[in-house]
């Protein structure tokens, strides 16, 4: 009889713990931050930085007058290539180092707040630019140009007959980090990434700014003859109106950005 008893008894507890779920762990909570890490570092694009990265790419700039120079150099295949690699390594490196450092600043102040307050900072340093360039900051940056050897600046100039190390320093120099950039790298932190994520990101905003060395490249591998004619065509008209097209595509920038960044302050 007490044998009996006990052996319902223990069934009975048995029962209950399995119902109250007592010693079992919780596989869904067990799952769960993997799986938020998972989605952290799925390659998932901003749409803000696909459009920064055009934007890089179109401005008037002079990276295209570099692509132009090596162009009309001998071998313009090899040194095109050499600007291209060394300038998207030494971009996608500085990338990396800029978002792991607003990663961690965000991590004390917090992600949203300081996202916020740079877009700001950023969005009223573009709109003075634009102003800048409104009032002849331009012109007077030209003038100074003028005063060089062909009236071209020195590293266009230098490209003209350049070795592979040249043309490699030349893609370093006229790719740095600039107020786009910061933009777009501000961004891709705020969203708390992966280092998948976050890298691939870096990566495809670099290939749309360099759009025109790497269009100019494949010219100049299946159309070598007209390559140079091709370029100066498409980046003729920016280059001509440049004041214009930068006072206006950095006006909307700076007009975005500080709107975007007092609307998350609020």
């Amino acid at each position: 009889m007490r044998r009996s008893q006990l052996g319902r008894f223990g069934i009975e507890a048995c029962r209950s713990d399995r119902a109250d779920g007592a010693g079992i762990p919780d596989r869904r909570d067990a799952r769960a931050p993997s799986t938020r890490d998972d989605r952290r570092d799925q390659a998932q694009v901003n749409a803000e930085i696909i459009a920064l990265g055009v934007l890089s790419g179109v401005r008037p700039a002079t990276a295209q007058a570099a692509v132009i120079a090596l162009l009309r150099a001998p071998a313009p295949r090899r040194t095109l290539m050499a600007f291209i690699v060394a300038g998207l390594a030494a971009s996608m490196a500085v990338g990396g180092l800029v978002v792991v450092a607003f990663g961690g600043a965000g991590a004390a102040l917090g992600h949203s707040s300081l996202a916020a307050v740079f877009d700001l900072l950023a969005g009223v340093a573009a709109l003075g630019f634009a102003a800048g360039l409104q009032r002849g900051l331009g012109e007077r940056i030209r003038d100074r140009r003028a005063a060089a050897p062909k009236g071209e600046s020195r590293i266009t100039h230098r490209l003209r007959d350049p070795s592979l190390a040249t043309a490699a320093v030349g893609g370093v120099a006229t790719h740095v980090p600039g107020l786009i950039y910061l933009v777009a790298l501000n961004a891709i932190a705020a969203d708390e990434p992966g280092p998948l994520s976050a890298a691939f990101q870096i990566g495809l905003y670099n290939v749309l700014w360099f759009a025109v060395p790497i269009t100019a490249f494949a010219f100049a591998v299946f159309s070598p003859d007209a390559t140079g004619l091709y370029v100066e065509r498409a980046t003729g008209w920016a280059m001509r109106n440049q004041d214009r097209v930068l006072v206006a595509l950095f006006g909307a920038l700076g007009l975005y950005l500080v709107i975007k960044g007092s609307l998350a302050l609020l």
